[in-house]
């Protein structure tokens, strides 16, 4: 064998290790990245179906909201009847409520047309003092006006309607939004604020409006 012959097979299982090499290092980063995607995929938890929360199917038996900004006037349950409603629990010291606002305002202008819509925006304060509706119409208008926003909102005396939403739909915090049907049933519920959240809104919306009001008082909403 001719010194050439035996130097190239001399250099032959390194150049086979060479060859390993990648492979073995695509293996480890396909580990990772099963890894990672098993990791984040726990942590992921989807977003809960607004139809099936607690409170779907109860009814909003008394209603008493009083004008705190804008052009709102004092509103009763008897004044909702036919109306599609949106019923936004919130506060000026809510960080989610302050960033959902502008998609809310934007929501009710994209409505602007529809007679038998109606977007309630409720403010909270922070404190208990719930006589103080002076103060609450100050940081209410405050923040409104930091945000550029053109929207009525409204105070809720005593917290009655905050009482019974505690016991009609397991409230958990601000912000709380509610869709009510033409019957005052709460057809859907969203606790919170996530990107993207008002396109759903504006489609459950789209779908208690598409309905005649015939059809909205026999259907039955989710036991």
């Amino acid at each position: 064998m001719t010194r050439r012959r035996q130097s190239e097979r001399a250099r032959q299982p390194g150049v086979l290790a060479t060859n390993r090499i990648p492979l073995f290092i695509l293996t480890i980063l396909a580990l990772c990245l099963l890894g990672g995607y098993l990791y984040l995929s726990r942590l992921y938890v989807p977003p809960e179906n607004p139809e099936s929360r607690a409170g779907v199917g109860q009814s909003i038996e008394y209603l008493n909201l009083q004008p705190l900004t804008g052009d709102a006037r004092a509103v009763t349950r008897a004044d909702l009847e036919g109306r599609v409603v949106l019923l936004n629990i919130w506060g000026t010291w809510c960080p989610p409520c302050r960033t959902e606002l502008p998609h809310l305002s934007a929501l009710r202008g994209r409505f602007a047309g529809q007679e038998d819509f109606q977007l309630l925006a409720v403010s909270y304060p922070a404190s208990q003092d719930r006589e103080d509706v002076d103060s609450l119409r100050t940081e209410t208008s405050q923040l409104l006006n930091s945000l550029n926003l053109d929207l009525p909102t409204y105070y809720d005396p005593n917290y009655s309607l905050l009482y019974n939403l505690e016991e009609t739909l397991d409230f958990r915090g601000f912000p709380t939004t509610l869709l009510l049907d033409r019957r005052g049933v709460i057809r859907a519920v969203w606790v919170g604020y996530r990107p993207g959240v008002e396109t759903e809104m504006e489609w459950h919306i789209g779908r208690l409006l598409s309905e005649t009001p015939s059809a909205d008082s026999d259907s039955s909403a989710p036991e």
